[in-house]
């Protein structure tokens, strides 16, 4: 009966613990470098991205993104890294966002 019951709350207190998307480790991030990063070295730090598109221009942007919402629905973090790249497939520029509401952060 005790393990019913331990077993039932730890199933509560996880209830409605949700993610979407690989959490954006900041020292992945310090490796991109603008002018030098290419696509294919995107694709090995980040894994596939949520979203893929060409401007009027040509150029690619990429989009990862990750969320995370804690237990009961408290606190939430997202993060997003969108990345543009030049003709030749290398960063021109990225921005990483990274918001969380009060509760569980991502890991940290």
């Amino acid at each position: 009966m005790f393990v019913s019951l331990v077993v039932a709350v730890f199933y509560l207190a996880v209830a409605g613990c949700a993610s979407s998307g690989s959490k954006i480790e900041q020292s992945a991030v310090s490796q991109i470098k603008v002018g030098k990063t290419s696509k294919y070295e995107m694709l090995a730090l980040f894994g596939s991205p949520l979203s893929q598109s060409f401007g009027s221009e040509g150029k690619l942007t990429m989009l990862w993104h990750c969320v995370y919402v804690g237990p009961f629905g408290m606190g939430m973090e997202q993060q997003n890294l969108t990345v543009l790249f030049d003709q030749n497939d290398k960063v021109e520029r990225y921005s990483l966002t990274d918001n969380s509401g009060n509760g569980p952060r991502l890991g940290r």
